[in-house]
């Protein structure tokens, strides 16, 4: 069994105060009563009755209180727009918790959307494989898609370590459709009042691994971010054969591109966008090799200044001997912090940034910029 996670039921339901028509709506739902009067610990003890090892109501507080966030409430107001009911969306006055309500009452669709954009967005920077597909096929039916993924995911099953169940959400983000696939564990979940306290104690199936997929139709590549090698085989094997019918579609992971910071340090590079947007260079971790000495030194550079230290480094002839150890380049793409993106990228093939929308985008900015090594550059009028 996995390790126990803890529900804050007092700040979850302190969200409806003076709102209690809303919450009741929920245990109705339910087939639960929302007890009157009103009171944060007679709700508790109501919602926690009779609790199964998968109640549904249970999972429906933990999606509300995970979207409870200003994260969060980004990703709502994001999702809202995708599902055009964006002119219905609750005002800054309302608490995260019932506008996360607002969008479970509104479409279920867009609540579940919302909470595969969070996971998306919550990606550790894991290790990431980029399989160029021999060609760049269109999915026409994403349903059959992921059925066909699902079956061949479950038939490696043996394969994957410690699984005791899959469960598959998936996204379209433009061209790309997005997989997140979670291996379920039995967990232990604590329902809390006060520190130390707890209201009830339950079990539900919780996702203690997430990986994802990430398939770009206009280019037909790949990406597939795990942390264990054997897993991204399962899940490339899954893809290929479950969607492409094709094992072979895709190159075993020894053949696939990888990401290509050594362009940072040319003293043409730049980070060419298209209008209206912006992107810079916030800090870079160099290691570089100290001739006739056994160790390396590590340069970090903060500010707005990094591209102009790389180039005077360079060319000073200081940077023959360097490898990047990481670079953060903050890219906007428009108003609001949903629209931001602060991207994370490692020497040891990882890349990090919230997912959550607009990740088709930042990796076509990141092909156009020549730090992934993906054959031939598109030109998207980037400039």
């Amino acid at each position: 069994m996995s390790k126990q996670r803890k529900f804050n039921a007092r700040r979850f339901f302190d969200g409806f105060l003076g709102h209690e028509d809303e919450l009741a709506a929920l245990f109705t739902h339910h087939d639960k009563t929302l007890p009157e009067p009103f009171t944060t610990e007679a709700a508790a003890k109501a919602a926690s009755k009779n609790l199964g090892s998968s109640d549904p109501m249970t999972i429906l507080f933990y999606q509300i209180d995970d979207l409870a966030t200003p994260k969060g409430r980004d990703i709502i107001l994001s999702t809202a727009k995708s599902f055009e009911i964006e002119k219905d969306v609750p005002g800054a006055d309302v608490t995260n918790q019932r506008v996360a309500m607002w969008l479970w009452r509104k479409d279920k669709a867009a609540f579940e959307s919302a909470m595969d954009r969070l996971a998306a967005s919550g990606i550790q920077g894991g290790q990431i494989a980029l399989f160029p597909g021999k060609s760049a096929s269109i999915i026409e039916d994403d349903a059959a898609a992921i059925t066909g993924f699902v079956k061949q995911l479950n038939a490696n099953i043996e394969l994957w370590k410690g699984a005791e169940r899959f469960t598959i959400h998936h996204y379209r983000d433009g061209k790309t459709l997005v997989i997140l696939v979670f291996c379920e564990r039995t967990a232990e979940v604590n329902w809390e009042m006060d520190p130390g306290s707890s209201v009830v104690k339950t079990r539900i199936g919780r996702p203690v691994i997430q990986d994802v997929l990430f398939y770009d139709e206009s280019t037909g590549e790949l990406e597939i971010e795990a942390s264990h090698s054997k897993h991204r085989e399962v899940l490339r094997n899954s893809f290929a054969v479950g969607v492409m019918d094709d094992n072979s579609f895709f190159p075993m992971e020894e053949h696939t591109r990888v990401l290509n910071l050594g362009k940072l340090i040319e003293l043409d590079f730049n980070l060419l966008v298209r209008a209206g947007h912006t992107a810079k260079i916030t800090s870079i971790t160099l290691s570089q090799l100290i001739e006739r000495k056994s160790f390396t030194a590590t340069l970090s550079a903060n500010g707005k200044d990094v591209v102009k230290i790389l180039n005077a480094k360079n060319a000073a002839g200081l940077l023959n001997n360097t490898l990047i150890k990481s670079v953060r380049i903050e890219l906007t793409l428009g108003a609001g912090r949903i629209n931001r993106k602060s991207i994370e990228l490692s020497g040891d093939n990882r890349i990090k940034f919230n997912r959550a929308s607009h990740a088709d985008e930042v990796y076509r900015y990141l092909r156009h910029w020549n730090l992934m090594e993906t054959g031939a550059v598109e030109d998207h009028n980037a400039a």
